[in-house]
C-alpha cells in the first residue's frame, strides 16, 4: 500500500508561536517570508489526515483534519477553507467601518465636503443604531406617503400613480431598466405585472404587522390586515389580464409608439412621466407584453385609491426586505456591514486595495494568468479530436479573452470614487438614508437607456471569481488573491497550484458544456465543424458520466448539472500545472521548497490545490450543495479531477487499478 510510508515521510516541525487566528490575519502577522512559509507549512500539515492513503482518497488525506486542526480559527472549522478567509474579509470590513471619528458621524448632510469612505462609514453608523426597530421603520414610511401626497400640481390618474414611486417600481404596466448582455447597454423591458403580495402568508402578514408596531387586535392592525388582503385580491386580478409573448418584440421607441398607437394606452405619455421628458426616439424598447388592452382598462376601472395604495404597499414590502435583511451569523453588525458593501461597493475599493493588494502582487497574478494562457494556447496545436478550421476559432477566442485581476485602474482613485458618491448625502436616519440610497440607484438606472457598460458582476472583496460568457472575460477578485491562499513570497508551486487554478479553471468556462456556444466576442454563435464538436461533446459526457458516479450519504451527484464546472475544474487544473512544468522545468519537480514539510513540488502542487476544496460544513449542508449547486460537492471536486491525470499518480505512485488511478480517464481539453 502506497500508504504505508507516508507518516514517516512527512515531518512537522512545531515552531509553536503561531496562533490560529494569527495564521488567517490578513494581511499576515509576518513579512518575513522564512516565518511565513514555516508557519504556512503548519497549516498544510496540520489540516491533513497522512493516516489515508492518497491512492484512494486524496481528498481525505488532503482535508482529513481540517476540522480538528489548531490552526485553522474555530469559527472556520465547520465551514471551507476560502469562507475562512471570507471571514477575515469581513472582519477587515467591518474594523473599517466601524473606525469613525464622532466628527465624521456627525458631519452629515454637507454637500460635496465628505469622502465616500465617510459616508459609508455614516450609513453603517445609522444603520446599527435602529435597524432592528421596525415600528420606527414602519412610522417613518408612514410619514414619507402623507408628504408625498401634499404634491396637488400633478395629474392624479393611473397613469401618474403608476410612475408615483421614486424607487423602481412602477407595477400596474411594469417597466425595468435591463441590462441586455448581447448588446451590452442598457435597454426599456415592458413586462406584464407580477405577483408580490400573493406570496405572503397569512402567518407571515400577522408577523409583519406585529413587527411593524401594530397589535393585530387593535383597529390599527385589523385595517392594516384588511388592507393587504383587499389588495392581493386586486394584484390576483391585475395579473390576469394579461400575459407573456410568445416571443418578445424588439423595437427602437419611436417604431413602438407608432406600431402600438392603436393601443387602449397613450405609450408617448407612458415615456413621457416614466422618464421625465428625457427620452430619445432610437432607444431600445423590448416587449414582452402579449396585450396591454384587456389589463389598461381593468386598471381605468379601478379605485384611484386602490391604485395608489397597491403602488405604496410595493414599496414598503421592498424596504422590509431591506430592513429585514439577514447575514448568516454575526447579528446587526454583520448585517449593516453587508449592506453598507453593497451600497458603498466602490467606496471601500481604495482603502481595501491599499490595504491588502498592492501592486506587486496584482502583477504577479496577471504575470501568472499569462503563463496559463500561452500554456493553454500552446496546447490547443496537439488536440487531434480538433479540425484545423474549429483550432482557430478556438485559439482565437482564447487569445481575444479578457483577464481581470481585482479592480480596473481608475477603481483604485479617491478622487474618482468620491466623484460617483457626490451626489449622495447620508442623514442620522438609517430609515432615510435607505430611501436616499434606493432613489439614487433608481435615477441612475433611468439615466442609463442605451448607455454601454461593462458591469462588475461580484464585489472584488469577495473570495470567488468568476468567467463571463457575453464578455468573453475572466475576473479574479481582490478577495482570491490573500493569505493564506495565496502571498507574493510563496513559491511558484504553490502560486499556480492554488490563485492559478482558480485562473485556470475561469479561462477553462470559456470552453465548457454551456459557453462553448460563445465566439471570441462574446456572441452565441456557433463556431464549431459538426466533426470537432461531436468529438467535444463525446468528451464532455465522459465526465458526466464519471461525476454520476460520485455518491455522497446514498445521494448520486448530478453530472449533467455540474458538467460546466467539472470541465472547469479538470481543464483548469491541468494548465495550472503544465504552466508551472514550463516555467520551472522538469527539475524543478523534485524539489522541497517547505522546510519541515517533506513534499516534492510535484506533489504539493496536488496537496495545494486540494486543500483549496477542505470543508468542514456538516451532512446537511453537503447534501443541500449536491443536490442544487452547479458545482460538485468539494470532495468529488478533487477526486474527479485528480483521478483524470496520470501526473498525479506517478507523484503519489498510485497503481492502475487504485481509487484515484482508475483505467479509464476522461479529458476534455
Amino acid at each position: 500500500m502506497a500508504s504505508r510510508h507516508w507518516a514517516t515521510l512527512v515531518s512537522l516541525v512545531l515552531v509553536g508561536r503561531v496562533l490560529a487566528n494569527d495564521l488567517f490575519s490578513l494581511p499576515p502577522a509576518t513579512n518575513h517570508s522564512e516565518e511565513l512559509l514555516e508557519d504556512y507549512g503548519q497549516f498544510l500539515l496540520s489540516t491533513m489526515n497522512r493516516s489515508i492513503d492518497p491512492c484512494e482518497n486524496f481528498y481525505e488525506f488532503s482535508c482529513g483534519g481540517w476540522k480538528k486542526a489548531d490552526v485553522v480559527p474555530p469559527e472556520a472549522r465547520n465551514t471551507s477553507f476560502l469562507h475562512a478567509i471570507q471571514h477575515k474579509i469581513d472582519e477587515q470590513i467591518l474594523g473599517f467601518l466601524q473606525n469613525a471619528t464622532k466628527r465624521e458621524l456627525g458631519d452629515l448632510g454637507v454637500n460635496g465636503t465628505k469622502s465616500a469612505e465617510i459616508k459609508a462609514k455614516q450609513f453603517y453608523a445609522s444603520c446599527i443604531e435602529v435597524k432592528g426597530n421596525l415600528s420606527l421603520a414602519y412610522q417613518y414610511f408612514q410619514e414619507l406617503d402623507e408628504d408625498r401626497l401634499k404634491d396637488s400640481n400633478a395629474t392624479f390618474d393611473w397613469m401618474y400613480i403608476n410612475f408615483m414611486s421614486k424607487y423602481d417600481i412602477y407595477p400596474l404596466v411594469p417597466m425595468k431598466i435591463h441590462y441586455n448582455t448581447a448588446t451590452r447597454k442598457f435597454d426599456v423591458l415592458l413586462s406584464p405585472p407580477t405577483k408580490v403580495l400573493a406570496g405572503y402568508s397569512e402567518e407571515q402578514i400577522k408577523n409583519m404587522t406585529r413587527e411593524f408596531g401594530l397589535d393585530a387586535s387593535s383597529e390599527t392592525g385589523k385595517q392594516f390586515i384588511e388592507n393587504f388582503n383587499n389588495l392581493t385580491k386586486f394584484e390576483r386580478n391585475l395579473t390576469s389580464m394579461t400575459k407573456l409573448r410568445n416571443e418578445t418584440e424588439r423595437l427602437n421607441l419611436k417604431d413602438f409608439v407608432v406600431k402600438h398607437k392603436q393601443d387602449r394606452l397613450n405609450w408617448t405619455r407612458y415615456f413621457e412621466l416614466a422618464f421625465n421628458g428625457s427620452q430619445e426616439l432610437q432607444w431600445p424598447v423590448l416587449n414582452q407584453l402579449d396585450s396591454v388592452n384587456d389589463l389598461v382598462y381593468y386598471i381605468e376601472q379601478s379605485n384611484l385609491d386602490t391604485l395608489k395604495s397597491y403602488v405604496q404597499m410595493r414599496e414598503l414590502l421592498k424596504f422590509y426586505a431591506l430592513w429585514k435583511t439577514q447575514t448568516r451569523s454575526g447579528g446587526v453588525s454583520s448585517e449593516c456591514r453587508s449592506l453598507a458593501e453593497t451600497y458603498f461597493n466602490y467606496a471601500l475599493l481604495p482603502w481595501f486595495i491599499g490595504k491588502v493588494f498592492d501592486k506587486d502582487r496584482r502583477a504577479d497574478i496577471l504575470s501568472i494568468a499569462r503563463d496559463i494562457k500561452d500554456t493553454f494556447y500552446d496546447l490547443l496545436d496537439h488536440y487531434t479530436w480538433l479540425d484545423d478550421e474549429t483550432r482557430s476559432q478556438a485559439k482565437t477566442k482564447l487569445a481575444s479573452m479578457d483577464v481581470l485581476v481585482g479592480y480596473t485602474d481608475d477603481l483604485q482613485h479617491r478622487e474618482v470614487i468620491d466623484q460617483v458618491y457626490a451626489d449622495i448625502n447620508m442623514t442620522s436616519n438609517w430609515f432615510e438614508n435607505l430611501c436616499i440610497l434606493e432613489r439614487s440607484r433608481a435615477r441612475i438606472r433611468l439615466r442609463s437607456v442605451d448607455k454601454a457598460l461593462i458591469p462588475l458582476l461580484m464585489p472584488t472583496r469577495t473570495v470567488n471569481a468568476y468567467y463571463a460568457d457575453f464578455l468573453n472575460l475572466a475576473f479574479i477578485t481582490i478577495g482570491m488573491a490573500q493569505w493564506p491562499f495565496y502571498h507574493l513570497d510563496f513559491p511558484d508551486v504553490l502560486k499556480y497550484a492554488g490563485v492559478g487554478n482558480i485562473i485556470g479553471h475561469e479561462m477553462a468556462h470559456g470552453f465548457d458544456s454551456y459557453c462553448y456556444q460563445y465566439n471570441y466576442d462574446g456572441k452565441k454563435i456557433n463556431w464549431w465543424s459538426s466533426a470537432s464538436l461531436r468529438n467535444f461533446k463525446e468528451r464532455y459526457r465522459c465526465l458526466e458520466s464519471q461525476y454520476n458516479k460520485f455518491i455522497l450519504m446514498g445521494v448520486q451527484t448530478n453530472g449533467t448539472l455540474t458538467s460546466g464546472d467539472n470541465i472547469a475544474d479538470n481543464v483548469g487544473t491541468r494548465m495550472a500545472y503544465y504552466a508551472y512544468k514550463r516555467k520551472s522545468g522538469d527539475k524543478a519537480w523534485s524539489e522541497k521548497p517547505l522546510r519541515g514539510v517533506n513534499f516534492t513540488n510535484k506533489q504539493l502542487f496536488f496537496v495545494k490545490f486540494a486543500q483549496t476544496w477542505c470543508n468542514g460544513k456538516d451532512s446537511g449542508e453537503k447534501l443541500r450543495r449536491l443536490k442544487t449547486d452547479v458545482h460538485a460537492y468539494d470532495e468529488f471536486r478533487v477526486q474527479g479531477t485528480l483521478s483524470n491525470m496520470p501526473e498525479f499518480s506517478e507523484a503519489f505512485n498510485c497503481k492502475l487499478g487504485t481509487e484515484m488511478n482508475p483505467l479509464k480517464k476522461c479529458v476534455v481539453w
